[in-house]
């Protein structure tokens, strides 16, 4: 998966990146929140998922979350933060983050839901590609039901029994 990771601590950035690396993902990092929401608005469709520290000068995870949604209504956001506080966690998924963790981050648990998030994303393309395919026979369908309409009108035959 490609993912842009956000976070203030180059130690935790890197630390993060490294390790998601090490599981091939491609990874896109930053300390500045400003400078990655600009990154992804750009190039939005070029990540599959936004990991982001919640405490951070300038922009909040939370605002790094809400810009990513305006940008793309079907991002995929996990909000991390050494704060892992009850108030944290319902903020981040009242503004509707994928996932949130508490650091030093359950390394296994973050695998898993990126995971998931992959399996998602495949289940959608699956979806989308297979209603290209019925719609593409439909198509195919219709003009040869046009083409039979046709001939039947064509040989006096689309007359009988229906009247």
């Amino acid at each position: 998966m490609n993912i842009l990771i956000i976070d203030d601590d180059p130690g935790c950035l890197d630390s993060l990146s490294s390790s998601l690396q090490l599981y091939s993902h491609n990874c896109e990092a930053y300390t500045n929140a400003v400078k990655a929401v600009e990154i992804y608005r750009e190039n939005h469709s070029r990540f599959d998922l936004v990991i982001t520290d919640m405490k951070m000068p300038v922009m909040s995870g939370i605002e790094v979350l809400q810009n990513a949604l305006k940008i793309n209504c079907e991002a995929k956001v996990i909000i991390i933060t050494a704060y892992g506080d009850v108030e944290t966690a319902i903020s981040a998924v009242n503004s509707h983050a994928y996932a949130f963790f508490g650091k030093p981050i359950n390394f296994q648990e973050l695998l898993e839901t990126i995971e998931r998030i992959e399996t998602e994303k495949n289940a959608k393309k699956l979806t989308k590609e297979e209603h290209i395919r019925l719609a593409d026979e439909y198509t195919k369908l219709k003009k040869a039901f046009e083409e039979l309409r046709s001939l039947l009108e064509k040989s006096g035959g689309g007359n009988e029994g229906g009247k």
